[in-house]
C-alpha cells in the first residue's frame, strides 16, 4: 500500500464517484526492474479498480561512438528517476569509462540528463569501452560503447624513387607525446625531435633514403603505438640516350659557291689555293688553282670544285667555326690548310 510521502490520504470522492490523486512512483529495485506498473484503488466501501502505467526505459546515448582520446562526448540519458522537489529521495548518476569515473549528474525533473566529457587518455588505442550509468545507491546500470580508433599513418606521395620527397602524415595518436620513430623500409626519415600537436597529430617532411625498388613498409612510433602504411620504391629515373644526328655524307666533290656558301655569304672568304703536285710541271699555273669569290673573278677562278680529301688553303677576314663538307672547322684570320 502506497504510504506519504508518495500519496496523500484522504482521497474524496466528488459526487459522481470519481477522485484525482498524484502519485510520485518511488525509486527502488522493485521499480527499477519493471517496465511497467499496475495500481490498485480500493474505497471504503470494498469496491476496487486497476489501472497500469508504462516506464520509461533507461538508456544513454552518445553523440559520437568513436572519437579518438582526449576528445569531448555528450551523453544523454532518459528514463532516470525524475527529481522531484515531493519525493524524499534525490537520485544522482555515476558515469564511468571502462574502469575510469566519469562525473556524476542529476536527472532533471523528466528523468534526463546531458553531460559532456573527455575520453580517457589512460584507454588504450585503439580499444572499445563500456560507458556506464549507475543509479547511486541502486544496483541499476545502463551502458552504451564507445569506441577509441586505431592510430593512422599516410604518406604522400605513394610512390616514387630513391631521393623523392615524402611527407608522412600520422593521426589518432597520443597529444604531446613524442615521436619516437617515421621510418620507410628500415630507413628513418625523421629528422630533429618531434612530438604531436593537440589532436594526436604530426606531419613529418624528409627525403626518402636510398633503397632498393619494390613495397616497403612505412611504420610511426608514438609512446608506444605503432602505426603502418606502405611506400613504392620505383626505379630512379634515366634519362633517354638521345639519339645523335645523323653525320652528313660528304659529296665526292662540291662547286665552291655551295661548299663555301656560309664563308661567302657572309664575305668572310677571302680566296681559296690548291696545289696539285701531280702538275706542277705543266704551265701556265705549275700546279696552283684559285678560287676568289669577287665577281670580277669569276671567269679566272680554275678551282671549279672542291674535292673530297684533297687540300686547300683558305684565307678569312675573322675567327669563324663553320661546318665544311659535314665537318665543323675552327677557322682563323688569315691563312688556313683544310682538308676537304
Amino acid at each position: 500500500m502506497l504510504q506519504s510521502p508518495y500519496i496523500t490520504y484522504p482521497i474524496d470522492l466528488d459526487s459522481g464517484g470519481n477522485w484525482v490523486a498524484e502519485i510520485i512512483i518511488e525509486g527502488n529495485s522493485a521499480t527499477f526492474g519493471t517496465s511497467s506498473l499496475q495500481f490498485v484503488a480500493k474505497d471504503t466501501g470494498g469496491a476496487s479498480a486497476t489501472a497500469s502505467v508504462s516506464l520509461t526505459t533507461r538508456k544513454i546515448t552518445l553523440d559520437d561512438t568513436e572519437s579518438r582520446i582526449g576528445s569531448t562526448v555528450k551523453v544523454n540519458g532518459v528514463g532516470f528517476p525524475a527529481t522531484n522537489v515531493l519525493s524524499p529521495n534525490s537520485f544522482r548518476v555515476n558515469l564511468t569509462y571502462g574502469s575510469n569515473n566519469l562525473k556524476s549528474v542529476t536527472p532533471d525533473t523528466d528523468g534526463e540528463f546531458e553531460v559532456t566529457f573527455l575520453v580517457p587518455t589512460a584507454a588504450l588505442i585503439p580499444s572499445t569501452n563500456t560507458v556506464t550509468a549507475k543509479t547511486v545507491g541502486t544496483t541499476s546500470t545502463v551502458t552504451v560503447d564507445h569506441s577509441v580508433p586505431a592510430a593512422s599513418t599516410s604518406v604522400a606521395p605513394a610512390a616514387g624513387p630513391s631521393g623523392t620527397t615524402v611527407t608522412v602524415t600520422g593521426t589518432n595518436f597520443r597529444a604531446f607525446r613524442t615521436i619516437t620513430d617515421v621510418t620507410i623500409g628500415v630507413l628513418t626519415i625523421l629528422g630533429s625531435s618531434e612530438t604531436t600537436d593537440a589532436d594526436g597529430g604530426f606531419t613529418i617532411t624528409g627525403v626518402l633514403p636510398v633503397l632498393p625498388p619494390g613495397v616497403k613498409v612505412v611504420s610511426s612510433t608514438v609512446g608506444g603505438v605503432k602505426s603502418f602504411s606502405s611506400f613504392n620504391v620505383l626505379e630512379p629515373d634515366v634519362p633517354p640516350t638521345p639519339t645523335p644526328a645523323p653525320t652528313p655524307t660528304p659529296a665526292p666533290s662540291i662547286s665552291p659557291s655551295i661548299g663555301l656558301a656560309t664563308l661567302i655569304s657572309d664575305e668572310n672568304l677571302v680566296r681559296v689555293w690548291h696545289f696539285d703536285p701531280s702538275d706542277q710541271d705543266t704551265p701556265p699555273s705549275f700546279a696552283w688553282a684559285l678560287h676568289d669569290p669577287r665577281p670580277i673573278f669569276a671567269l679566272a677562278n680554275t678551282v671549279t670544285r672542291l674535292t673530297t680529301g684533297k687540300f686547300y688553303w683558305m684565307s678569312v677576314k675573322e675567327n669563324r667555326t663553320v661546318t665544311l663538307n659535314g665537318k665543323e672547322r675552327v677557322l682563323f684570320a688569315g691563312w688556313n690548310p683544310v682538308s676537304w
